[in-house]
């Protein structure tokens, strides 16, 4: 790409060069030669210049789809925004290495309370504006290592079966929750995790500001073949830029088609 452009650039001065050259041959010239001269020079230089102008365009242009392609690729290499399902699953050895205790306030019988550091100061930040409204937030979990995650989804396959656990638990290795990214969030007057936390004002709340921390909800009612998990109110995904969170929310998408959106726009602009 780079070097397209610097062609672009020799081009411009080639034809710069063009017209100066044609301005300092009529010098020496005869008065009828000259303005026969200057005539042709002055229309050379009109379509030169329109020359220009166009290229000039063309490479601004160059230059703008190379910006946003950079920045759209720095998106996908960015480790907040890793995609993570039973489609794009984490190994069994991933530990974020920067854990910590959570700064937001946790259920207090609740082990699985440490979250990615990032995740937890913006956790903390989220929590504390909500109760400056009034609104009371808990954790109920945070991050889960592969084994924890393997025996969750392992006790509640012979509790309530395969079909019933992979509707709303993740198989190990396909949860967010391993990533320390996530974190279930209900709130002190309701504190069960099922749909009925999206009536609580708590709910409420958190839709309307999670971007304003960095916060998505992740799995959304409607958008289960695309999620391949239930609807989930509870279930927050850190993804760190305020911006995107908000394009997220605003327009009721999906991780998985933000980031699909994403790579459609670099095949674009590659071609």
């Amino acid at each position: 790409m780079n070097n397209i452009f610097k062609r672009w650039k020799i081009s411009l001065v080639i034809l710069g060069i063009a017209v100066g050259i044609g301005f300092f041959t009529i010098n020496g010239k005869s008065k009828v030669e000259k303005d026969d001269s200057n005539n042709i020079i002055n229309n050379s230089s009109e379509v030169l210049l329109s020359s220009l102008d166009e290229k000039s365009l063309e490479y601004e242009d160059m230059e703008s789809d190379y910006k946003e392609l950079e920045y759209l690729e720095s998106i996908l290499n960015n480790q907040y925004f890793v995609l993570i399902n039973r489609d794009n699953r984490l190994d069994k050895s991933y530990v974020p290495s920067n854990l910590k205790k959570s700064e937001a306030k946790f259920l207090e019988y609740v082990q699985d309370n440490n979250l990615e550091s990032a995740t937890s100061a913006a956790a903390k930040k989220m929590f504390d504006a909500a109760a400056q409204d009034g609104i009371s937030l808990i954790g109920v979990s945070g991050y889960r290592s592969y084994s924890l995650q393997k025996k969750l989804y392992e006790a509640r396959v012979r509790e309530k079966g395969e079909e019933k656990t992979r509707a709303y638990t993740a198989e190990p290795g396909a949860s967010e929750h391993q990533s320390g990214l996530a974190i279930d969030i209900l709130c002190n007057e309701y504190q069960t995790l099922d749909e009925g936390f999206e009536n609580t004002d708590a709910f409420t709340w958190l839709t309307e500001n999670c971007y304003k921390y960095g916060f998505i909800l992740r799995y959304l009612k409607g958008k289960e073949d695309i999620t391949g998990y239930n609807y989930e109110p509870w279930h927050f995904r850190y993804i760190g830029n305020e911006e995107i969170a908000e394009d997220i929310m605003n327009r009721g998408l999906t991780f998985e088609e933000y980031i699909n959106e994403v790579k459609n726009k670099i095949d674009e602009l590659k071609k």
